[in-house]
């Protein structure tokens, strides 16, 4: 993986409009470094606080791509591997995996899911202001309507608690969707590169280390042109837009907060998503948005396709995807 130096733009004072047409619109990710600055959990996030307030619940532990390698106790999980000075825990894997704490996400409960924990903690943060409060198409939210995701379900909302060395390789958000990731506590390196670097990092449904790339795979891999290599640091909140690969790894300590969502103006983007055939599993957490999610909105599929292609205008399709 080659040093570009190349970081991301920072901004402040970003106005809605100005998010969602120079970023949102644009698919471009930025670092916005001002919208932290009032929440609670910037002060209050630290280890021994959630180990204090949350340590009894079970939570799921991941490897370093998105494979559940246990369930424990959140105390259990910081005392194993959080406070290291650089080696690992007797009887620990020889990665450093990290909980990714997540509100319901499909109908499935065998695991541990963290809604009544974002209750309890809605009052340490609130939705970023340049963040739109209506007007998604996944979560479903009118224009007429609004909607918060301190208070109200997005899909993968959740919590990154992730100790010193844990990484998350590189991959693409699902769902044609953007995301905001929240820096709380520590520091994250971060690389990026735009979706048209996809021929050079993925082959056959997998996506190369970037950290220790097998040239026998992805012999094209040295052709990959990274768009960024930064930190994120406490208090910034970064957007991954849709389609951007990205590699994190934990270079202290870190508790991060993140969600994703689709808003309309990438419609038009979501849209061709769903003509080219989802994977199943994603087809199952769409439907799961739309019709079991907690915090759901009332929604009649075929009214909803045809109010969001109306709002394309002429250019709409003319038999939306079902």
């Amino acid at each position: 993986m080659s040093e570009s130096g190349n970081t991301l733009a920072r901004v402040t004072k970003v106005t809605v409009e100005t998010f969602v047409s120079e970023y949102l619109r644009k698919n471009q990710p930025v670092i916005v470094t001002d919208a932290m600055r009032d929440w609670e959990a910037l002060k209050r996030w630290t280890p021994d606080h959630l180990s204090k307030r949350f340590g009894h619940e079970q939570v799921q532990v991941y490897g370093d791509l998105f494979r559940l390698v246990g369930i424990t106790s959140l105390s259990e999980y910081l005392t194993k591997y959080f406070g290291r000075s650089g080696t690992l825990a007797e009887g620990a894997p020889n990665f450093v995996p990290y909980v990714r704490w997540y509100s319901h996400l499909v109908a499935d409960d065998r695991v541990p899911w963290a809604d009544e924990v974002f209750q309890q903690i809605g009052d340490d943060w609130g939705r970023p202001y340049f963040f739109p409060s209506n007007s998604f198409v996944l979560p479903h939210c009118a224009p007429s309507d609004s909607i918060d995701p301190s208070r109200d379900w997005f899909p993968a909302r959740g919590l990154f608690i992730s100790a010193k060395g844990a990484r998350t390789r590189l991959h693409a958000d699902p769902w044609s969707s953007d995301a905001l990731l929240c820096q709380a506590y520590g520091v994250k390196d971060f690389v990026m590169y735009d979706p048209a670097q996809a021929p050079y990092l993925t082959k056959g449904g997998r996506s190369v280390d970037v950290e220790a790339p097998d040239l026998q795979v992805f012999p094209d891999f040295p052709r990959a042109r990274e768009t960024a290599r930064d930190k994120l640091q406490p208090g910034e909140i970064l957007l991954v837009p849709a389609g951007w690969y990205h590699h994190f790894k934990s270079t202290s300590d870190s508790i991060s907060l993140t969600w994703n969502f689709v808003h309309l103006c990438r419609l038009r983007e979501f849209l061709s998503y769903l003509a080219a055939g989802p994977p199943e599993t994603e087809l199952k957490q769409l439907a799961f948005a739309y019709f079991g999610s907690p915090g759901r909105r009332p929604l009649d599929s075929d009214g909803f396709l045809a109010t969001l292609t109306t709002s394309l205008g002429p250019h709409a399709p003319a038999h939306p995807p079902h």
